[in-house]
C-alpha cells in the first residue's frame, strides 16, 4: 500500500510538472506572437463609473474621454525591444500630454516610463517608491496602472494549465500565472487567470488577483480584427473590481509595419511641441 502511495505522489509530480512547461510554452507563444513591427494608431481612451443594468454593464454617468496617437517601434534582434509613445489630441485642456514607455527583452532590466505634463513643461520619470515596491499610479486617469504597459517577461512568472474553456465562441487554455518572488516585490497583482485563444495564441480574457489574493481586475480583449495577416483587439475594456471602474480602450485607426523614424520615439517628442506636430502629420497620413 505505502509502495503504491509512492508511486501515485511521484505521478502526481510529473503530470503537474508537465503540465506547467506545456503552460509556459503557451505563454511563450503569445509573447512572441507577430504584433507588428512598427504600430500607428489612433486611440480612444474612455472610462466611467459603472453599474449593473440587467445582465449589462453600463456607465452610470458620461464617461471622461481621452483621445491618443499612439506609435510603437521594435527593436533587437528579436525585436522584443520596445519603444512606444502615446500623446493627448483631445481634449483640448489635455493636448500635448505624453507619455513615453521602452521595454527590454533582459530580463533584469526593468521598464523605463516617463510621463510630460505639458501645463507644467516638465518630464517626470515614473518610479516606485523603492526597489522592493510596485509602481502605483494610472495610465491617463484610466483603470490600466503603469504596471499594467509594461512588458511581461516569460521567466518572471511560474504557469500551471487549469483546463480548456470555450470563451467568446473560441477555444481557449486557461492558464494561471504567479509571480516569482522578485517579481511578486515588485507587482501588483499576487497571480492572474488568462484565457488564451488555442488557435490564434492571443489573450482574450484575464483576471488579476490583488496582492492580497482578492479579484481585482478582468480585462477583455474584443473585436479582434485581421490587419496585414495580424489579428488585433481593436477594444481593450478593464473593470476595476475594487473603484467599480471602468475603462474601454478602442483604437480608432489604426496601420502596422510602417516606416517610424528612431528620433520621434525619445523625450524631445514629449517636449518640443512643433516637432511633435510635424510628425505627427506624417504618421497620421499612413492611416
Amino acid at each position: 500500500m505505502k509502495k503504491t502511495y509512492i508511486i501515485f505522489i511521484i505521478l502526481m509530480i510529473f503530470i503537474s510538472s508537465s503540465y506547467a512547461n506545456e503552460a509556459k510554452d503557451i505563454i511563450e507563444k503569445v509573447l512572441d506572437r507577430d504584433d507588428g513591427t512598427t504600430e500607428i494608431g489612433r486611440v480612444r481612451l474612455s472610462t466611467c463609473a459603472v453599474i449593473k443594468k440587467g445582465k449589462k454593464i453600463v456607465c452610470k454617468s458620461s464617461p471622461r474621454v481621452k483621445v491618443m496617437e499612439l506609435i510603437r517601434k521594435d527593436y533587437g534582434p528579436n525585436e522584443k525591444d520596445h519603444k512606444t509613445v502615446t500623446i493627448i489630441i483631445e481634449p483640448a485642456g489635455e493636448k500635448g500630454i505624453g507619455f513615453l514607455q521602452y521595454d527590454y527583452e533582459q530580463k533584469n532590466k526593468e521598464t523605463d516610463q516617463w510621463l510630460y505634463l505639458s501645463a507644467l513643461g516638465k518630464v517626470k520619470r515614473i518610479v516606485s517608491g523603492n526597489e522592493n515596491e510596485p509602481k502605483t499610479g494610472s495610465f491617463f486617469g484610466s483603470e490600466l496602472s503603469y504596471e499594467d504597459m509594461e512588458k511581461r517577461h516569460i521567466d518572471d512568472y511560474t504557469y500551471q494549465l487549469l483546463g480548456r474553456e470555450t470563451y467568446a465562441k473560441r477555444p481557449c487554455f486557461v492558464i494561471e500565472s504567479t509571480p516569482v518572488k522578485e517579481r511578486a516585490a515588485k507587482s501588483n497583482y499576487s497571480k492572474s487567470l488568462d484565457w488564451v485563444d488555442q488557435e490564434r495564441h492571443m489573450i482574450l480574457k484575464s483576471i488579476l488577483f490583488n496582492r492580497q489574493g482578492k479579484k481585482f481586475k478582468k480585462i477583455y480583449f474584443g473585436k479582434i480584427k485581421e490587419i496585414s495577416n495580424i489579428f488585433v483587439p481593436m477594444q481593450i475594456a478593464v473593470l476595476n473590481l475594487e473603484t467599480g471602474r471602468r475603462t474601454l480602450m478602442s483604437y480608432e485607426k489604426i496601420a502596422l509595419n510602417v516606416t517610424v523614424d528612431d528620433d520621434f520615439l525619445t523625450q524631445r517628442t514629449l517636449t518640443d511641441g512643433a516637432f511633435r506636430k510635424s510628425c505627427l502629420k506624417k504618421y497620421q497620413a499612413a492611416y
